[in-house]
C-alpha cells in the first residue's frame, strides 16, 4: 500500500460531520474547493542511508472539493506530488480517492486509484455499513466481506469527536477508524489536544472561515501494530477547515500548505 494514501482519510477526517450538528451550532460545516501546496520539509535532518537513495525534494499539489450532497458529504480529492531522490532519479505519484458518507454515520462507499509514473499500481472500491459491527465489503478489484470491532468509527464520528474537543480538552485519545485508505485494515489513531489557538496569516481566506485554529498531533498505527505508519500535525477550526498538514515519515516529512480555497454554494437550502 502506497503510504500516501493514508493523507485522504486524514483530510477526510477533518472534514466530515453530521448534518444535525451542522445547524445546531454558529461554526456549521462548509462546501468548498481548496488547494494545498506541497513541499519537502528540508529542515528534518537525514538519516543515515547506509549508501541507499534518499528523499531530496517533492513538490506538487493536493486538490480536494468538498460539499453536501443533501444527503451525505461528498469528498472527491487528488494529490499530485513529484519527488526526485539523491541519485537525481523522479517518481511522479498521482493519487484519486473519493468517500460519500450519509449523515447518519451509518453508510458509507469509497474509491481509491494509486498511479506512480502514470501506471496504476493500485485501485480500490467499497462500501460499508454499521449495524451491531462494522461490515465492510470490497468490490473491486475483487470482491471481498471483513468485519471489524463495533468500536471502530466512520471518518464522520471521528470528525465530530476531535472538533468537540478543540479548545476544551487537552491530552491523548484514540479511536479505531475505518477509512479506505488502506482497505484491508482500520486504523488506530492517537491524538494529542491542547487548548492553544491560533490566528492563521492568510489575506486569501473566505471571510465565511472563521480565522482560529487548534494545533493538533495525530499518530496513525495499522490495527495493533506498535510503530506509526506517519505521525500528522495540522491546524484545524470548528468548521473543520485545515490550513496546513504536517507529515511525517520515518524517512522524511512533507508539508502541505493551504493555498487557496473558495466557497462552494450551498444547495440544500
Amino acid at each position: 500500500m502506497n503510504k500516501f494514501v493514508i493523507i485522504f482519510g486524514v483530510v477526510i477526517s477533518f472534514m466530515v460531520m453530521k448534518k444535525k450538528d451542522v445547524f445546531a451550532k454558529p461554526d456549521k460545516l462548509l462546501s468548498y474547493q481548496s488547494v494545498y501546496e506541497i513541499t519537502l520539509d528540508k529542515q528534518r535532518d537525514i538519516k543515515n542511508t547506509f549508501g541507499q537513495p534518499y528523499i531530496k525534494d517533492a513538490n506538487g499539489e493536493l486538490l480536494i472539493d468538498w460539499f453536501d450532497d443533501c444527503s451525505a458529504w461528498v469528498s472527491n480529492q487528488r494529490m499530485y506530488i513529484s519527488f526526485i531522490n539523491s541519485s537525481g532519479i523522479g517518481t511522479i505519484s498521482d493519487i484519486n480517492y473519493s468517500l460519500n458518507e450519509n449523515y447518519e454515520n451509518l453508510e458509507m462507499n469509497f474509491a481509491l486509484q494509486v498511479k506512480e509514473n502514470n501506471i496504476v499500481v493500485e485501485q480500490f472500491r467499497g462500501s460499508g455499513k454499521k449495524k451491531k459491527n462494522v461490515t465492510i465489503n470490497l468490490l473491486s478489484p475483487t470482491e471481498k466481506s471483513m468485519v471489524f470491532p463495533k468500536d471502530t468509527l466512520f471518518p464522520h464520528e471521528h470528525l465530530k469527536s476531535l472538533i468537540a474537543k478543540l479548545g476544551k480538552k487537552t491530552g491523548i485519545y484514540s479511536n479505531k477508524v475505518y477509512e479506505g485508505t488502506i482497505p484491508n485494515n482500520y486504523m488506530n489513531i492517537s491524538t494529542f489536544f491542547n487548548n492553544n489557538s491560533i490566528i492563521e496569516d492568510l489575506p486569501t481566506l473566505p471571510k465565511e472561515v472563521i480565522n482560529k485554529f487548534w494545533k493538533i498531533r495525530m499518530a496513525y498505527y495499522k490495527e495493533d501494530n506498535q510503530t506509526p505508519e506517519m505521525e500528522l500535525t495540522a491546524n484545524i477550526n470548528k468548521q473543520g477547515v485545515v490550513s496546513f498538514f504536517k507529515y511525517d515519515y520515518p524517512e522524511y516529512t512533507i508539508i502541505a500548505r493551504l493555498k487557496k480555497l473558495q466557497i462552494s454554494r450551498n444547495i440544500c437550502k
